[in-house]
């Protein structure tokens, strides 16, 4: 099962048991987690999952947090306190699901924007660089099969994400395990995460032409911003960020020098 990964996901499903995620996708209908067998203990692990992801992916799986327009250079973070079981199939269910986690807990999603540091990817670095204005951080929390509202009442309110709101967040999903591991009967069984193709580093064609329309950017001495905004969308964004990067252009609004120009020139030519 190579190039495949877990991702958290909307855990809503329709009426006819499919994911509401891929409401528009042509078989969407088809695509439904894969289920767990009758009798089978859905609580059987807990872990604490961490990961980042670009805007895009997030917004598609429905966990992002608001709209993605002129977001290509932000990313989310995701930290899930759960309690699950996972299945797994060779067969992707709707061509598409390879395994479920289905769970209870905690989920706090972070989107992270208007980056003006090098971040370490982590929720006490977020916290920190949010308070020293070095990143613009938003966020929600979701209660997932926790049908005991009260429980949820630790967490932190809307207010800005800071180191504060940080460890409320940390003491709430140590709240919440001890809540799950003693009352798992009132607790309901949710699909939370699938495990799916890695499509965003996985098309070589598609990643070769980013690196080309890269290094005609450079070529035409665009900067990093105005490259990824004529990009629209037709590219994978995180690899015209390398193919600048490798010039070590990091700056967005940096233009390319000339010599960096003939540099692309040469790459374009062998």
């Amino acid at each position: 099962m190579a190039n495949l990964a877990w991702f958290p996901i909307d855990p809503t499903l329709n009426e006819k048991g499919a994911f509401s995620a891929f409401t528009f996708e042509e078989n969407s209908s088809e695509i439904k987690p894969v289920p767990l067998n009758t009798g089978e203990n859905p609580f059987s692990q807990f872990r604490v999952l961490q990961d980042s992801y670009n805007i895009q992916t997030a917004a598609s799986l429905g966990f992002g947090v608001g709209s993605i327009n002129g977001d290509y250079n932000s990313f989310v973070l995701s930290y899930e306190a759960m309690i699950f079981s996972e299945k797994m199939v060779e067969i992707p269910i709707g061509g598409k699901i390879y395994g479920t986690r289905w769970g209870a807990g905690l989920r706090v999603i972070l989107k992270v924007s208007e980056i003006k540091s090098s971040l370490n990817l982590n929720f006490g670095a977020m916290a920190a660089n949010a308070e020293l204005g070095l990143a613009k951080v938003s966020y929600e929390i979701n209660g997932i099969g926790i049908n005991k509202p009260d429980i949820l009442a630790v967490l932190p309110g809307p207010s800005n994400f800071n180191y504060q709101n940080y460890q409320k967040i940390l003491d709430a999903s140590e709240t919440v395990k001890e809540y799950m591991s003693s009352n798992s009967q009132e607790l309901v069984a949710k699909p939370f995460q699938i495990f799916i193709r890695d499509d965003q580093s996985k098309d070589i064609f598609t990643d070769s032409r980013a690196i080309l329309y890269g290094m005609r950017s450079i070529v035409s001495r665009n900067t990093l911003k105005t490259a990824i905004q004529n990009s629209q969308n037709k590219y994978n964004i995180s690899t015209i960020k390398a193919v600048y990067s490798k010039f070590n252009i990091l700056d967005e609004n940096l233009q390319p020098t000339r010599e960096q120009k003939r540099e692309a020139e040469d790459f374009l030519n062998t």
